[in-house]
């Protein structure tokens, strides 16, 4: 038993190491120095002088490196500091942070004997790694911007689709016919993409998330069916050519109920939620994914509660100066249409604070961005605002309004990069739409593009956004910045 112990450990060590090393190589790749930029300079420059401006570049941006390492959200632009002759800045790009990563930049400003300014600016991307393995690997590092180009498109002729999840150049889509789930390679993504392979589950596919385990490096399609029983499923699929069955997962307390089907899923921190829709019994499932060949599965427990999550977001968060693990769900309300969970403690769900929205109008889709700790939610309208931004630093108390935006149809999925937000609707005409999410620009609509169907998912994966279409001669669509 020791040594089994003793092997699981170092295991999950070296799966461990293994991530670190690829942000590590991520890091030399991407960001070691971009970009040296020297102001206004003559060819007399004091070398002593700009050597030590370099030195103080550099020691800046370790500094934030190491501040990353310590607490990510404490990375943000800073004011300005005298260092004898010199003026240092870190500053922060908003449009180049996602959940796992900020492009940081290293300035350093000062005035020669001649009067004449200097500047040296470097350039670097410090990454999140604790959020990175909370997500199961599924944190892009690098931001899509608002400029985006159309790429490939799969035609998959009748199929209709519920959503996506993408994963190392892999795009997950539920089916709503059989087989149920397809297998896409979007690495090329300027040309029309084939399913490469399908996994029959038996039914039609509601959500699909797919997470990496940090014990085994195996990759694992977590997907809730449309199933009165059994409606949980794990698949293996580290080798999407040869994916494997692990098991069927039977929702407690809700056989014999109205609407016992799984509806919603997501993977963090080992840990899975999973919903349906509102039933007789518990609308939330909390299991233990730590090992997921685990026969039976873990359940941390359930929670009722009275009414439909159509979408959820799971996130670490400060709130009062306290860390917690923190749900947000979109429902199906006309009282509690957002709800605020405390999910600190495994298997107990305190909903600690819900929104009751004007309009009776029901939530659709949520989002929350870590980097500017603000609430996205999109709702069903089509009389008043459906697209909304909140400040949830103290979400356990209130979610206090900062913008809203009609957009004339129902948002049904969200993704916050940066200071951008993209939103599939069930406008067959406005599916895939682009707004500036920062709320002082009050949620100013950028571009709109029309891929002739409703959408049903959205998806982000570096520089690449992908949208899955509920059905017609396009069901996923792929939007890249060149």
């Amino acid at each position: 038993m020791k040594a089994q112990l003793i092997g699981r450990k170092w295991n999950k060590g070296m799966a461990t190491l293994e991530i670190l090393m690829a942000f590590a190589i991520l890091i030399l790749c991407m960001s070691a120095v971009i970009l040296v930029v020297f102001g206004n300079q003559s060819m007399a420059v004091d070398s002593e002088t700009n050597n030590e401006a370099i030195s103080k570049a550099q020691a800046l941006l370790e500094e934030a490196r190491a501040d990353s390492r310590e607490d990510f959200a404490s990375v943000e632009t800073s004011s300005i500091e005298n260092d004898d002759i010199y003026q240092k800045q870190i500053i922060v790009d908003p449009f180049a942070a996602t959940a796992c990563s900020k492009q940081v930049e290293a300035k350093i400003t000062w005035t020669t004997e001649a009067n004449r300014p200097q500047n040296i600016n470097f350039f670097s991307r410090v990454v999140n790694i604790p959020e990175a393995l909370a997500l199961g690997g599924d944190c892009p590092a690098v931001p899509p911007g608002p400029g985006f180009t159309i790429g490939g498109e799969l035609n998959m002729g009748s199929e209709k689709t519920n959503g996506l999840d993408v994963f190392n150049k892999k795009v997950f889509i539920a089916l709503q016919d059989s087989p149920g789930l397809a297998f896409v390679d979007v690495t090329d993504y300027t040309n029309p993409f084939q399913i490469i392979n399908g996994y029959n589950v038996g039914s039609e596919v509601n959500d699909i998330d797919v997470a990496k385990d940090s014990d085994t490096g195996k990759v694992y399609a977590y997907i809730v069916k449309e199933t009165a029983t059994n409606q949980l499923q794990i698949i293996d699929v580290t080798d999407v050519d040869n994916p494997t069955f692990i098991r069927n997962i039977n929702l407690p307390e809700v056989e014999g109920s109205s609407e016992p089907e799984g509806y919603r899923v997501y993977y963090y921190k080992e840990r899975l939620y999973v919903t349906t829709k509102e039933t007789a019994g518990p609308e939330l499932h909390i299991f233990d994914v730590s090992n997921p060949t685990a026969n039976p599965l873990p359940k941390f427990g359930t929670k009722n509660l009275n009414r439909t999550v159509n979408d959820i977001i799971v996130t670490d968060q400060n709130i009062g100066g306290t860390n917690y693990t923190v749900a947000y769900m979109a429902a199906d309300s006309n009282l509690k249409e957002v709800g605020v969970f405390d999910v600190t403690t495994a298997g107990v769900a305190n909903e600690m604070y819900s929104l009751n929205m004007t309009d009776s109008a029901d939530a659709y889709s949520v989002f929350f961005s870590s980097v500017s700790k603000l609430l996205y939610i999109g709702r069903q309208t089509n009389s008043a605002e459906e697209f909304f931004a909140f400040d949830a630093t103290n979400s356990f108390t209130a979610l206090t309004e900062k913008a809203k935006k009609e957009v004339g149809e129902n948002p049904m999925g969200l993704r916050i990069v940066g200071t951008y937000a993209y939103m599939v609707t069930n406008d067959s005409n406005e599916d895939f739409q682009t707004y500036n999410a920062d709320p002082t620009t009050n949620l100013s609509h950028i571009r709109t593009y029309n891929a002739s169907n409703k959408g049903t998912g959205i998806d982000y994966e570096d520089q690449f956004i992908y949208e899955t279409l509920e059905q017609g001669s396009v069901l996923l669509q792929i939007y890249y910045v060149p």
